[in-house]
């Protein structure tokens, strides 16, 4: 019974903060910017019940839209953080206060020990999330999906600064004052900011969750 709760407060998670809000919000930057769009589907006429069932099915591909784009810049985030947070986790270069270097040492000593002097640190941390992802720790999962959201929420902040540009040419903002337009820039891209950093600080607590998770079980496991 705790196996399939676990299995569906986790799916609820993810569906619904990790895949319907980012859809959601990407659906109402849309219609904002280019409110002809609207106007597209309140000719056809719905049935309500209808319209609402076909809104959320389009905001759910959206949001699994832009968790494929968020995969496809992750890359480009890892090299604005200075490179992979899982590796250089490993290496001991992450601030202290998330991760210190000599905690860094023991639990490469130990991975070591189990995976095999030649393993890389990718192979190193593959191995970490392989054990502390199965190990029955929710906080893992629940770090994994936190980080996801937020990495999520940098590419639809992103894909809303292309719009917000598109819409001051093409779309709704084309009127605006320049004051205005310049202003909603500049916040766009102080929350694109803001949203940048909260992503790389849940990338550390992931790493730091797995690395801990997984030194808790080799442990155990020699013990």
């Amino acid at each position: 019974m705790s196996d399939k709760k676990a299995v569906s407060d986790k799916f609820e998670f993810y569906d619904v903060v990790g895949i319907l809000v980012p859809g959601s919000i990407l659906l109402a930057l849309i219609a904002a910017g280019f409110p002809a769009t609207t106007g597209v589907f309140a000719t056809i006429g719905f049935p309500d019940a209808f319209g609402v069932i076909c809104l959320t099915a389009v905001a759910v591909f959206a949001g699994h839209l832009v968790q494929a784009i968020s995969s496809l810049l992750e890359p480009v985030l890892d090299w604005t953080w200075g490179g992979r947070v899982s590796e250089r986790a490993l290496r001991g270069e992450l601030d202290s206060r998330y991760f210190p270097n000599d905690t860094a040492q023991r639990i490469r000593t130990k991975l070591i020990k189990a995976v095999g002097s030649g393993a890389t640190d990718r192979s190193l941390f593959l191995y970490a999330m392989q054990i502390a992802e199965t190990s029955g720790n929710s906080r893992v999962s629940k770090f994994n999906g936190l980080y996801a959201y937020n990495r999520a929420l940098v590419t639809l902040l992103f894909l809303g600064l292309i719009l917000l540009v598109v819409a001051m040419v093409w779309g709704a903002a084309e009127a605006w004052p320049i004051r205005s337009k310049i202003s909603a820039l500049a916040i766009v891209v102080l929350l694109l900011v803001i949203a940048w950093n909260r992503a790389k600080q849940r990338a550390y607590y992931y790493v730091r969750e797995v690395l801990a998770t997984a030194e808790r079980l080799i442990d155990v496991e020699s013990r």
